[in-house]
């Protein structure tokens, strides 16, 4: 049986911040920002992403009461109540980030 190239091929991840007035209140969300821009670089489009993560922002992931609040797909894993310490300890157990941040 011959295998598909397609399926042996790593699927791109996507992680999204929420950036919403509930999950940025006070600016709660802003240092997850600063930090995902600083080691992914900054957040884009779908259509204009390159590499194996990218990032974007959302208005809105309708959690609002546990954010902020971050998601990564395709593995479809959340971070609730995020802060830095936990976005760091999320982003080295899913995407493998070293500690340069």
């Amino acid at each position: 049986m011959k295998s598909n190239p397609m399926s042996d091929t790593p699927k791109r991840k996507r992680l999204v911040l929420c950036m919403g007035a509930h999950c940025n209140a006070g600016g709660r969300a802003q240092p997850l920002y600063d930090h995902l821009r600083a080691q992914l670089g900054d957040p884009v489009p779908a259509f204009m992403a390159h590499g194996p993560v990218y990032w974007e922002t959302a208005n809105c992931l309708s959690y609002c009461g546990a954010g902020p609040n971050c998601v990564l797909y395709p593995d479809d894993v959340w971070i609730h109540h995020a802060d830095l310490p936990a976005l760091k300890a999320f982003l080295d157990e899913h995407l493998g980030e070293d500690d340069e941040g």
